[in-house]
C-alpha cells in the first residue's frame, strides 16, 4: 500500500501523461533538480530528502479508488486509466548523498524513466527535495 498518493501532483502532469501515452511516447526521458540561484546570504545548501524520494518511487502505484476517482472526473480515457492501474516506477535515480553540500546549478538528482512516468514523478520529487533541503540547510 502506498503511503503517498500519486494524485498528489498537478493536473497538468496527468494530462501530459495521457497525451504521451495516447501517442505511444514511452521513450526514456530525464530531468534534473537543481537550484538556479541562492539568496545573497547563502552560498551553499545541504542536500536532503533522498530517502523520501526513493520511498515514493518504490511505492508508486495507483489504487483502484484513485483510478475510479480519475474515471469519474471524465478527463481521462479507459486505455490511459488501464495503463495507470499497472504503472510502477522503472527507471534510474542518480543523486547526491544525503548531507552533501552543493552550490547553485549543481544537479542534486537526475531521474531517467519512461516519459509519462518521469512527467508524473517530477512535481512530487521537486516538493520533497525543496522542502527537505530547505530544512536541512537552515
Amino acid at each position: 500500500m502506498n503511503t503517498v498518493s500519486p494524485l498528489l501532483t498537478d493536473l497538468y502532469q496527468l494530462t501530459m501523461m495521457q497525451a504521451y501515452h495516447d501517442r505511444d511516447m514511452h521513450e526514456e526521458a530525464s530531468f534534473e533538480f537543481f537550484f538556479r540561484d541562492f539568496s545573497p546570504k547563502r552560498s551553499f545548501l545541504v542536500a536532503c530528502g533522498l530517502e523520501q524520494v526513493l520511498d515514493y518511487l518504490e511505492q508508486l502505484s495507483f489504487s483502484d479508488e484513485e483510478i475510479d476517482y480519475l474515471r469519474r472526473d471524465g478527463r481521462f480515457n479507459d486505455r490511459f486509466l488501464d495503463y495507470l492501474g499497472q504503472l510502477r516506477f522503472h527507471g534510474d535515480v542518480f543523486a547526491m548523498e544525503e548531507g552533501t553540500v552543493f552550490f547553485a546549478d549543481e544537479p542534486v538528482i537526475r531521474i531517467t524513466a519512461p516519459l509519462p512516468v518521469a512527467q508524473l514523478v517530477e512535481t512530487r520529487i521537486i516538493n520533497i527535495l525543496q522542502f527537505q533541503t530547505m530544512i536541512a540547510s537552515k
